[in-house]
């Protein structure tokens, strides 16, 4: 059981996310949008992303969803990626992600062949897609220990 192949849903999601992310910084084939310095990754927000590599994270974080969940669309990963708004003195109320920064990530899948437009709306992973992230998933080192 030790040399069974490793799928995305074997890896814990955080080290396989990082390895994704640095495969997709590394393969230079990704075209980051020249607003990923100044756009906020959500309404609620007050400050964009600190990490300069957070369009990569992102990229890879819904790679994996997709992978996980199936079909999902720009509405789906806005609830995904959503968070509490602080109102002042009101209670905190839900508020959903950005929709720009999910279609940016989308387009740079569909770019990369990880994901492509379902008949039924929303994105799927590809069959080359599914077979890349099972790879890049067996490279990922696991401590032991979390299995």
């Amino acid at each position: 059981m030790v040399n069974a192949p490793r799928t995305v849903k074997d890896t814990p999601a955080n080290e396989f996310v990082i390895s994704l992310a640095q495969y997709f910084r590394s393969s230079g084939k990704m075209e980051v949008p020249q607003w990923v310095d100044i756009v906020k990754t959500a309404t609620f927000k007050e400050h964009a992303p600190y990490d300069p590599d957070w369009f990569y994270i992102r990229c890879a974080s819904t790679a994996r969803k997709i992978y996980v969940h199936g079909r999902m669309g720009v509405g789906a990963l806005r609830k995904s990626y959503s968070g509490s708004k602080n109102n002042g003195h009101n209670k905190h109320h839900r508020a959903i992600g950005s929709g720009s920064v999910a279609r940016a990530v989308l387009h740079q899948l569909e770019s990369l062949g990880v994901v492509e437009k379902d008949g039924k709306g929303g994105r799927v992973i590809t069959a080359s897609g599914m077979r890349d992230l099972d790879r890049i998933a067996g490279r990922v080192k696991v401590d032991h220990k979390m299995i």
